[in-house]
């Protein structure tokens, strides 16, 4: 039931919903029409009718979900509307897949299942009066500075500075265990961090650090903490969004101060070594 006036209203859909402007976006586009009429010709379903739901924003789940702490996979985010309907499920299911350089997998079709949602190849998303969505893979780092504030391999010369070049939050149990001994006092750390994330207040970091430090699992957590507030003064996000793109869950962070129970898993990375991410050193792996 290909028409020049449905694919009209396709393109001013998507790109009404800021899906434009990358090679991405443009395939997301064309695998929107190719599949929406194929699921027509061999379903029950109307592509009319799957387009006008989406058409209508009042069909889609609301934004305000983004202001809550919560996992979920991306398919519990869409509306009881949009999955009653025959074609949209097996649609959805398609245009997971799309991703492109900078734009992970999910990320587009969010703009589909949230009311007034829009999504940005340079910001990921926005919504409601000014609020910006930023969104992740899985095993995606925080930046708790911007990349040059400090040298690369200058985490390198404090761990040998402070710590008898025993770097901190290892995940190797013994080279955990080899940094502990180092430490002869834990006031230390204020030194370290201070030195390390220049203009940065690690008042709270450090407090939480000397109470942890002989705790890998907790250490590490109080840095990832302290990683994700400053990540989220460095970008003026108001809800990050990290999406497993294996199993498409979701975890949604917008309350920092309630975290606990999203059970989020933090890798610093106090040793640069090769590691030549160009991002600064002291950043932090997060895994859901």
């Amino acid at each position: 039931m290909y028409s020049k006036q449905l694919e009209e209203r396709i393109d001013s859909l998507l790109i009404g919903r800021g899906i434009k402007g990358h090679v991405a976006t443009d395939r997301f586009r064309q695998d929107f029409k190719a599949y929406l009429c194929y699921f027509d010709a061999v379903t029950d379903g109307d592509a009319e009718t799957t387009l006008s739901l989406l058409e209508d924003e009042s069909n889609l789940t609301s934004t305000d979900i983004l202001s809550t702490n919560f996992r979920k996979s991306l398919w519990d985010l869409v509306s009881e509307k949009l999955k009653a309907d025959i074609i949209f499920p097996r649609l959805f299911e398609v245009l997971l897949s799309n991703k492109g350089k900078g734009i992970g997998i999910g990320e587009m079709v969010l703009s589909l299942i949230l009311c007034n949602y829009q999504f940005s190849v340079d910001n990921d998303g926005k919504y409601g009066r000014n609020r910006r969505s930023e969104l992740k893979k899985d095993g995606a780092s925080l930046k708790p500075i911007e990349a040059d504030v400090t040298k690369q391999g200058f985490v390198d010369e404090l761990n040998d500075k402070y710590f008898e070049g025993h770097a901190p939050g290892m995940v190797r149990a013994k080279l955990f265990s080899e940094h502990v001994e180092s430490v002869k006092n834990p006031e230390v750390y204020f030194d370290y961090f201070s030195e390390l994330y220049p203009g940065c207040d690690v008042t709270q970091l450090v407090e939480d650090v000397k109470r942890d430090y002989k705790d890998p699992r907790k250490f590490n957590t109080a840095v990832g903490k302290f990683a994700l507030k400053r990540y989220k003064e460095v970008d003026k996000w108001d809800n990050i969004m990290y999406i497993n793109d294996e199993t498409m869950e979701v975890v949604n962070i917008s309350d920092l101060s309630n975290i606990d129970s999203l059970n989020l898993k933090f890798t610093p990375k106090f040793k640069r070594s090769r590691d030549t991410q160009a991002i600064a050193d002291g950043y932090v792996i997060v895994k859901i």
